[in-house]
């Protein structure tokens, strides 16, 4: 019964518990590249850490779920809002820990790679449609 209870939150439960796992892993690996010591009181903070995470992600839960969820539903029309809002947070914490980590051990911010890459779709697009329309790069038609 109380594991039905907590249904809604196993989906954002699972995410945190994966984005921390892989923080640990790309950690562990840019300790080993940088050749620093892995000490076992350093892999424990990760046992703290999630637990700490996912009984946040739960007392937000029962606050939303007995407290906050009807007024927020009176505005917003995203049920447990402020459990979505705070696991968002979380993993973005993680996110931007794995992405330093892959920064130091291969020299590539993910982020800017990202972003790059996007830009280059949009001057692919760019590039397409004016071929579509018949034009070249000055704007006349061909």
């Amino acid at each position: 019964m109380v594991s039905a209870f907590f249904t809604p939150i196993w989906g954002l439960m699972f995410l945190i518990g994966f984005a921390i796992s892989m923080d640990t892993v790309t950690g562990i690996w840019k300790a080993r590249k940088k050749k620093e010591k892995i000490s076992s009181r350093r892999l424990s903070a990760v046992i703290s850490k999630m637990l700490l995470y996912e009984v946040t992600v739960i007392l937000f839960y029962l606050i939303d779920y007995f407290i906050l969820n009807d007024i927020v539903l009176t505005f917003f029309s995203v049920p447990l809002m402020l459990t979505k809002i705070l696991s968002l947070i979380l993993v973005s914490i993680e996110v931007v820990s794995i992405n330093e980590n892959y920064k130091a051990v291969k020299g590539l911010d993910l982020w800017q790679a990202m972003k790059n890459l996007f830009a280059r779709a949009k001057e692919i697009k760019k590039d397409t449609d004016e071929i579509r329309h018949n034009q070249d790069i000055t704007g006349t038609p061909i």
